[in-house]
């Protein structure tokens, strides 16, 4: 028997084996491979893209930022998105600037992730796969492109490039001398603040600086689907970076609570979809708390703001109907806490609903596909936020459309390419 008919058989066999959980594509369980072979026929995936159907944008989510096999699993659905059904635009939930810059750069992205992509993105091992990959496909004729939506602007690139790259863009603009001075007064401001020494500004600093912010766009006046040469150089594109680090002083002086990043995000990654790559089928990779369909904080901030949409919920109702939102999730395990790389370990209790939908193994949930085991048992739960707070299943339908549930999850491996 040849080598590759060998493999095929293998495959056929291991599919064999898994649980018998859904008898048709119509049932809400399907079985899911716990680790892919070399030559992945996607086989166990066929339900979820039959679930996602004709959509364009594919919400990826995770709870934590640190659990490894969540992220290998989120690697394999990308593969999968891109080489079954046509995905072709992957967007990190990481700095718009950085990674757009670090795309066009043409540099191995896996080396050149540390400093410019969100660090657990960039340091956690099962993630180089992703990197290695979108490399090795770049000249493909449906190649996959690489974006950040985040207006966190926190990268090297962000730091030494981006403020000598908006003064040149400016600097085509035919302006008189005060004008020219409060540019360079913003620009200036605009440094300090990447270089994170702006946030002990006084009040009077502090104002002037947003002042400043809100003016800038009338030196930026071109519609957004006026490209020029390069839509990354474009107004449109400027407007968006300036408005991302406006955001980024008001958090960081707390004129805003954090959340209200997420009004931003989502206009980027709207200006992304609609300006940057119109038509592409987008991967969206990100948090929980930006990408579900209620919101990051049900009850609002704890400091009183009222509760603020997150990404998914700030988009237009139009992107949003072309949305499918995916959930990871394990029963229990553990995970790396992404603030201070420490291990911190999820127990799952008696109502632990991943625990009863796991008991055989790896599951897709398609919440539109019927009822689940537990489902008439009001105290079951499913986990939530950093694993820390729990939903009822009512809930989690309205959060999400399909949910690939892990029998337990492992620490993210986090060290340097």
């Amino acid at each position: 028997m040849g080598r590759s008919a060998f493999t095929a058989v293998l495959l056929l066999a291991s599919l064999a084996c898994l649980p018998a959980l859904a008898s048709s594509t119509q049932a809400p369980l399907h079985p899911l491979r716990e680790s892919a072979p070399m030559q992945d026929d996607y086989a166990d995936l066929e339900p979820l893209g039959e679930a996602i159907g004709d959509k364009r944008i594919v919400m990826l989510d995770e709870l934590t930022h640190g659990e490894g096999n969540i992220y290998a699993s989120k690697v394999r659905t990308v593969r999968y998105l891109h080489e079954r059904k046509g995905f072709d635009l992957l967007v990190l939930e990481s700095g718009l600037f950085d990674v757009t810059r670090l795309w066009q750069s043409r540099l191995p992205l896996r080396a050149n992730a540390p400093g410019n992509i969100f660090y657990m993105y960039a340091n956690s091992a099962e993630l180089w796969p992703l990197y290695d990959y979108l490399d090795a496909q770049r000249d493909a004729p449906a190649a996959m492109q690489l974006a950040g939506f985040d207006g966190r602007l926190s990268g090297a690139l962000s730091r030494t490039q981006l403020v000598p790259q908006l003064r040149a863009r400016l600097s085509r603009q035919v302006l008189d001398a005060s004008q020219q001075q409060r540019v360079e007064r913003y620009l200036l401001q605009l440094q300090r603040l990447l270089d994170g020494q702006l946030a002990p500004a006084d009040a009077g600093e502090r104002e002037q600086f947003l002042a400043d912010g809100q003016w800038l766009p009338q030196l930026l006046p071109a519609a957004d689907d006026e490209h020029g040469d390069d839509v990354f150089d474009s107004d449109g594109f400027w407007r968006r970076i300036n408005a991302s680090l406006q955001r980024m002083a008001e958090v960081a002086w707390q004129l805003r609570p954090f959340d209200e990043h997420d009004p931003v995000m989502a206009a980027n990654l709207q200006w992304l979809l609609e300006q940057a790559y119109p038509g592409r089928k987008a991967v969206v990779w990100g948090h929980y708390a930006h990408l579900n369909r209620l919101g990051g904080y049900r009850d609002g901030h704890p400091r009183g703001f009222p509760p603020v949409d997150n990404v998914t919920r700030a988009l237009p109702t139009a992107l949003q109907a072309q949305t499918y939102v995916l959930h990871y999730a394990g029963a229990q395990g553990r995970y790396r806490d992404y603030i201070d790389q420490q291990l911190r370990v999820v127990a799952a209790g008696p109502q632990q609903l991943e625990s009863r939908l796991t008991a055989k193994g790896a599951v897709f949930v398609d919440l539109h596909a019927g009822s689940l085991p537990g489902e008439q048992d009001a105290r079951s739960r499913l986990w939530s936020m950093d694993y820390a707070d729990g939903l009822g299943l009512p809930e989690a339908r309205q959060r999400f459309d399909g949910m690939w549930l892990q029998p337990s999850i492992s620490p993210a491996d986090f060290r340097s390419p």
